[in-house]
């Protein structure tokens, strides 16, 4: 099947390398009918915060790109909201939930900065233990997706970006997997969708989308909802591994994904 839609676009507003309209066109070119856009809402310890004033000129551009654009393709006006701080974005359409750093010793760790920011966090905060850093990870994982109001769970297994070939830690041993499990089921039992994501695939990161093979089964078998995203910072990678996604999500035992309209999800099936 042809996957039609994204709804984890970052542009030049945040951390993305091209303008949103750049991403319209190439979602056209790909015979998309939506195309969610979702800026890195304003935090106070990011290390280059998009400020509030850009905010208004990133809503104020995709509303004249919808304008531009009707008919043509739906374009939704969303916000990445990270876990750690609290905001009003009561002026966006819809939300995704993610956790990007996780505090220790008052100090902010970010997951997916980099791998030396990461490594350098995890010998300075966690005395080198790797599984002690996925727990405080997914324990905020678990207290996000238990309160979560948004439309969908971002990358929930970011914590592994950087351990492709269990370069770290053993993503299968019950230390790294049984508080993964336990996150997910917080996002179950509120009946939060979570996405596949495969950013990481196309910034070189991994060779297979987040969340990995154990966990995409874990989901199926509690009756979750899955949709497909390629967390795109650029318009080459709008439709990244979207093949690749959609065997995963079928080898896992999914027949269907949730795809975001303007009227909200719709299930589209997963066709031979």
């Amino acid at each position: 099947m042809k996957l039609r839609s994204n709804a984890h676009t970052h542009t030049t507003y945040c951390d993305g390398r091209d303008a949103p309209e750049a991403m319209v066109q190439a979602a056209l070119e790909r015979g998309f009918v939506s195309l969610g856009f979702t800026i890195h809402g304003w935090t106070p310890y990011e290390p280059a915060p998009v400020t509030l004033e850009r905010e208004a000129e990133y809503r104020a551009e995709l509303k004249r790109l919808r304008e531009k654009y009707r008919g043509q393709i739906e374009i939704l006006i969303g916000a990445e909201r990270d876990a750690l701080y609290e905001r009003d974005f009561s002026q966006y359409e819809y939300l995704i939930d993610s956790i990007h750093w996780i505090v220790r010793d008052g100090a902010y760790i970010g997951v997916d900065y980099s791998e030396e920011v990461m490594r350098d966090g995890v010998r300075e905060h966690f005395g080198g233990d790797y599984y002690a850093y996925c727990r405080a990870y997914y324990r905020e994982e678990a207290e996000l997706c238990a309160r979560s109001d948004a439309a969908f769970i971002g990358h929930i297994d970011l914590v592994s970006k950087f351990n492709e070939g269990n370069r770290y830690f053993d993503e299968a041993d019950p230390r790294y997997l049984g508080p993964a499990l336990e996150a997910l089921d917080c996002a179950l039992n509120r009946g939060v969708p979570l996405e596949i994501n495969s950013g990481a695939i196309a910034r070189g990161y991994r060779s297979a989308p987040y969340p990995a093979a154990p966990l995409l089964r874990h989901i199926r078998a509690r009756g979750g909802e899955i949709l497909i995203n390629s967390d795109a910072h650029a318009a080459a990678h709008l439709d990244c591994a979207f093949g690749q996604c959609v065997e995963i999500a079928r080898s896992c035992g999914f027949d269907h994904i949730l795809r975001l309209r303007e009227r909200g999800f719709e299930e589209v099936a997963l066709e031979d």
